[in-house]
């Protein structure tokens, strides 16, 4: 039997690479929610994994679901909102994993949730495969230069399929980022997204 740490009381933000995760949690930041960011830099194989993917996925997406699990744990019993979401970590290991170990990462998975709980709700981001290649090029991180429109392609039906089967109980607020700028992150806007939960 599973001892459950605690129902971590969290917003997460959910959404494919360069969707604007990090953009919008720190516009909740900076109208003063407590805001969990995500330090990629903590995983050490991320440019062995994009190099080769197949060779290096297991350690990779392990190592971010297991980083992630460790960080919403040390939020605790205060309210938060975190720039990276386990929808994301599921879907990304769907993409990228072989069948045999992603029957280990599903155990491994489903052992956090039940820790920890699901989110309070979720604020998804969408783009078109289009922009999210855009902003890649724009931002110009070196690991990121070999991610294509498939694997994009293949990672949003991904997250898709991981929220109907693993988040259908929460709630989702989709937010289309190709049609809104940084500018709309006000204080009004952000505490309507989130005014239940604070």
């Amino acid at each position: 039997m599973v001892t459950t740490v605690a129902v971590i009381d969290r917003i997460e933000i959910c959404g494919n690479i360069a969707s604007g995760k990090t953009t919008l949690a720190q516009a909740c930041d900076k109208v003063g929610y407590k805001t969990i960011f995500e330090d990629f830099s903590n995983v050490p194989f991320l440019s062995d994994f994009y190099n080769n993917p197949a060779e290096f996925a297991f350690e990779t997406e392990t190592a971010f679901t297991l980083f992630h699990y460790y960080q919403l744990k040390k939020l605790g019993n205060r309210f938060g909102v975190s720039d990276f979401s386990l929808i994301d970590d599921y879907a990304f290991a769907l993409t990228t994993l072989s069948t045999d170990e992603f029957i280990i990462y599903e155990k491994m998975f489903d052992y956090i949730v039940e820790r920890i709980g699901l989110p309070k709700k979720v604020l998804y981001l969408v783009s078109s495969v289009e922009t999210l290649l855009k902003r890649i090029n724009k931002r110009g991180r070196e690991n990121e230069q070999t991610i294509t429109a498939d694997y994009l392609s293949a990672v949003q039906k991904n997250i898709q399929v991981t929220c109907s089967k693993k988040f259908a109980t929460v709630p989702f607020v989709s937010i289309d980022t190709s049609a809104i700028t940084i500018f709309e992150y006000n204080m009004d806007f952000i505490s309507g997204l989130l005014k239940e939960e604070k």
